[in-house]
Protein backbone atom coordinates (compact mmCIF):
# COMPACT_ATOMS: atom_id res chain seq x y z
CA UNK A 1 0.00 0.00 0.00
CA UNK A 2 1.29 3.43 -0.91
CA UNK A 3 0.50 6.64 0.90
CA UNK A 4 0.86 10.07 -0.62
CA UNK A 5 1.41 13.27 1.29
CA UNK A 6 0.72 16.89 0.51
CA UNK A 7 3.38 18.94 2.28
CA UNK A 8 1.85 20.84 5.15
CA UNK A 9 2.48 24.21 6.72
CA UNK A 10 4.53 23.26 9.75
CA UNK A 11 4.24 26.74 11.24
CA UNK A 12 0.45 26.76 11.37
CA UNK A 13 -0.96 28.04 14.63
CA UNK A 14 -4.20 27.21 16.31
CA UNK A 15 -6.25 24.10 16.55
CA UNK A 16 -6.02 21.26 14.09
CA UNK A 17 -8.96 19.20 12.87
CA UNK A 18 -8.50 15.70 11.47
CA UNK A 19 -10.74 14.14 8.83
CA UNK A 20 -10.88 10.48 7.88
CA UNK A 21 -12.75 9.15 4.86
CA UNK A 22 -13.10 5.64 3.49
CA UNK A 23 -14.50 4.99 0.02
CA UNK A 24 -15.71 1.72 -1.44
CA UNK A 25 -16.29 2.09 -5.18
CA UNK A 26 -16.61 -0.87 -7.54
CA UNK A 27 -14.82 -3.23 -5.11
CA UNK A 28 -12.00 -0.67 -4.72
CA UNK A 29 -11.35 0.46 -1.16
CA UNK A 30 -9.25 3.49 -0.36
CA UNK A 31 -8.98 5.98 2.42
CA UNK A 32 -7.58 9.37 3.21
CA UNK A 33 -6.72 11.58 6.13
CA UNK A 34 -6.69 15.33 5.89
CA UNK A 35 -5.68 17.60 8.73
CA UNK A 36 -6.74 21.24 8.56
CA UNK A 37 -6.21 24.29 10.68
CA UNK A 38 -9.11 25.88 12.58
CA UNK A 39 -10.45 27.59 9.43
CA UNK A 40 -10.26 24.57 7.12
CA UNK A 41 -6.95 25.12 5.32
CA UNK A 42 -5.26 21.75 4.64
CA UNK A 43 -2.05 21.13 6.57
CA UNK A 44 -1.59 17.47 5.65
CA UNK A 45 -3.23 15.03 3.26
CA UNK A 46 -2.47 11.33 3.00
CA UNK A 47 -4.25 8.64 1.10
CA UNK A 48 -3.94 4.99 0.24
CA UNK A 49 -3.83 3.54 -3.21
CA UNK A 50 -7.02 1.63 -4.08
CA UNK A 51 -7.20 -1.92 -2.72
CA UNK A 52 -9.32 -4.23 -4.85
CA UNK A 53 -11.13 -7.11 -3.18
CA UNK A 54 -11.56 -10.42 -4.96
CA UNK A 55 -13.92 -13.36 -4.56
CA UNK A 56 -11.11 -15.18 -2.75
CA UNK A 57 -10.87 -12.33 -0.19
CA UNK A 58 -14.60 -12.60 0.42
CA UNK A 59 -14.35 -16.35 0.96
CA UNK A 60 -11.30 -16.21 3.23
CA UNK A 61 -12.31 -13.17 5.30
CA UNK A 62 -16.07 -13.77 5.31
CA UNK A 63 -18.06 -11.25 7.31
CA UNK A 64 -14.87 -9.74 8.78
CA UNK A 65 -13.69 -8.40 5.40
CA UNK A 66 -15.26 -4.93 5.74
CA UNK A 67 -13.93 -4.46 9.29
CA UNK A 68 -10.47 -5.66 8.24
CA UNK A 69 -10.39 -3.26 5.28
CA UNK A 70 -11.66 -0.28 7.29
CA UNK A 71 -9.63 -0.78 10.44
CA UNK A 72 -6.42 -2.53 9.43
CA UNK A 73 -5.76 -1.95 5.75
CA UNK A 74 -6.97 1.65 5.60
CA UNK A 75 -7.20 3.35 9.02
CA UNK A 76 -4.24 1.77 10.82
CA UNK A 77 -1.89 2.26 7.89
CA UNK A 78 -2.88 5.91 7.48
CA UNK A 79 -2.64 6.36 11.24
CA UNK A 80 1.04 5.40 11.17
CA UNK A 81 1.74 7.97 8.45
CA UNK A 82 0.08 11.09 9.86
CA UNK A 83 2.54 13.66 11.24
CA UNK A 84 0.17 16.43 12.29
CA UNK A 85 -1.44 16.58 15.72
CA UNK A 86 -5.19 17.10 15.30
CA UNK A 87 -7.14 17.16 18.53
CA UNK A 88 -9.74 14.72 17.17
CA UNK A 89 -10.74 13.11 13.89
CA UNK A 90 -14.12 13.55 12.22
CA UNK A 91 -15.62 11.06 9.80
CA UNK A 92 -18.96 10.50 8.11
CA UNK A 93 -21.74 8.97 10.15
CA UNK A 94 -21.74 5.95 7.84
CA UNK A 95 -18.39 5.00 9.44
CA UNK A 96 -19.89 4.77 12.96
CA UNK A 97 -19.53 0.98 13.11
CA UNK A 98 -15.79 1.25 12.44
CA UNK A 99 -14.83 4.00 14.92
CA UNK A 100 -11.65 3.65 16.89
CA UNK A 101 -8.65 5.77 17.84
CA UNK A 102 -6.72 7.10 14.86
CA UNK A 103 -3.11 8.19 15.38
CA UNK A 104 -3.83 8.07 19.12
CA UNK A 105 -6.78 10.47 18.82
CA UNK A 106 -10.47 9.77 19.35
CA UNK A 107 -12.92 9.93 16.44
CA UNK A 108 -16.43 11.27 15.96
CA UNK A 109 -18.80 10.24 13.20
CA UNK A 110 -20.90 13.27 12.25
CA UNK A 111 -24.21 13.73 10.47
CA UNK A 112 -26.57 16.68 10.17
CA UNK A 113 -29.71 15.47 11.89
CA UNK A 114 -32.83 15.77 9.73
CA UNK A 115 -35.47 18.15 11.07
CA UNK A 116 -38.16 15.48 11.32
CA UNK A 117 -35.99 13.12 13.40
CA UNK A 118 -34.65 15.55 15.97
CA UNK A 119 -34.80 14.20 19.49
CA UNK A 120 -32.77 17.00 21.00
CA UNK A 121 -34.07 18.36 24.28
CA UNK A 122 -31.03 20.55 24.86
CA UNK A 123 -27.48 21.14 23.72
CA UNK A 124 -26.44 17.52 24.44
CA UNK A 125 -28.88 14.61 24.35
CA UNK A 126 -27.61 11.09 24.96
CA UNK A 127 -29.00 8.52 22.50
CA UNK A 128 -26.79 5.51 23.34
CA UNK A 129 -23.55 4.97 25.26
CA UNK A 130 -21.53 6.14 22.28
CA UNK A 131 -24.08 8.36 20.47
CA UNK A 132 -25.60 11.77 21.11
CA UNK A 133 -27.57 14.50 19.43
CA UNK A 134 -25.95 17.92 19.80
CA UNK A 135 -27.31 21.36 19.05
CA UNK A 136 -24.67 23.70 17.71
CA UNK A 137 -24.55 27.45 18.40
CA UNK A 138 -26.05 28.24 14.97
CA UNK A 139 -29.05 25.97 15.62
CA UNK A 140 -27.81 23.08 13.47
CA UNK A 141 -28.41 19.73 15.12
CA UNK A 142 -25.78 17.03 14.64
CA UNK A 143 -25.98 13.34 15.31
CA UNK A 144 -22.64 12.12 16.66
CA UNK A 145 -21.16 8.69 17.29
CA UNK A 146 -18.02 8.53 19.41
CA UNK A 147 -15.07 6.14 19.42
CA UNK A 148 -15.23 6.16 23.22
CA UNK A 149 -18.02 5.53 25.72
CA UNK A 150 -16.37 7.80 28.32
CA UNK A 151 -18.96 10.52 29.07
CA UNK A 152 -16.41 13.16 30.11
CA UNK A 153 -14.35 12.58 26.96
CA UNK A 154 -17.48 12.77 24.80
CA UNK A 155 -18.51 16.08 26.35
CA UNK A 156 -14.98 17.44 25.83
CA UNK A 157 -15.18 16.36 22.18
CA UNK A 158 -18.52 18.15 21.77
CA UNK A 159 -17.16 21.33 23.37
CA UNK A 160 -14.20 21.21 20.97
CA UNK A 161 -16.52 20.62 18.02
CA UNK A 162 -18.69 23.60 18.98
CA UNK A 163 -15.59 25.82 19.26
CA UNK A 164 -14.28 24.70 15.86
CA UNK A 165 -17.73 25.23 14.28
CA UNK A 166 -17.46 28.93 15.17
CA UNK A 167 -14.51 29.34 12.78
CA UNK A 168 -15.33 26.91 9.97
CA UNK A 169 -17.95 24.69 8.34
CA UNK A 170 -16.92 21.44 10.02
CA UNK A 171 -18.45 19.15 7.39
CA UNK A 172 -17.16 20.85 4.23
CA UNK A 173 -13.55 19.57 4.45
CA UNK A 174 -14.93 16.02 4.68
CA UNK A 175 -16.67 16.62 1.34
CA UNK A 176 -13.32 17.74 -0.12
CA UNK A 177 -11.60 14.56 1.04
CA UNK A 178 -14.37 12.42 -0.42
CA UNK A 179 -14.11 14.30 -3.74
CA UNK A 180 -10.35 13.77 -3.75
CA UNK A 181 -10.83 10.02 -3.23
CA UNK A 182 -13.34 9.88 -6.07
CA UNK A 183 -10.90 11.77 -8.27
CA UNK A 184 -8.15 9.27 -7.40
CA UNK A 185 -10.47 6.45 -8.47
CA UNK A 186 -11.18 8.25 -11.75
CA UNK A 187 -14.82 8.89 -10.81
CA UNK A 188 -14.55 12.68 -10.64
CA UNK A 189 -12.83 15.08 -12.99
CA UNK A 190 -10.52 17.81 -11.75
CA UNK A 191 -11.96 21.28 -12.38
Amino acid sequence: MITRERPGNGGARGRQVGYFCHLNLDKKHLGAIMVTNQVGVPLEFKYTEPVTTTKLHKVLYGSSLDRYLHETVIRERLSREVRSEPEYFLTSYEERDFLGPLAGKEMMAVQVFPLAQRESSGPFTRVRDNEAVVEMDDGTVLRLAFSTTDDVMQRNMVTWLQEIARTMDILEPMERVLSALKMLCGEEKLL
